[in-house]
């Protein structure tokens, strides 16, 4: 396994990532590297291509309606984690 050694942490972090790794009952090194995976599994690759011609047709729809959204348009967009 790899080793990663992390300088310059400030004071405050630090504290926060060692009281979260108490509450886990988990050491700091646990600790950074279960931050690290959540983090890291969380991104997705975008399509920017999709993303932006989606991004049209909704500002496209919201003109045509004089800028509103219907409630079954937010709940679509909550779904899928732009709210």
């Amino acid at each position: 396994m790899a080793i990663l050694t992390i300088r310059n942490v400030p004071d405050d972090l630090y504290d926060r990532l060692k009281a979260r790794a108490a509450e886990q009952h988990r050491s700091v090194n646990g600790e950074v590297i279960e931050c690290l995976r959540i983090a890291l599994s969380a991104r997705q690759p975008r399509d920017t291509e999709a993303l932006l011609a989606r991004a049209r047709a909704h500002r496209h729809r919201l003109e045509t309606r004089g800028g509103r959204l219907t409630l079954a348009e937010m709940s679509e967009a909550r779904r899928e984690g732009r709210a």
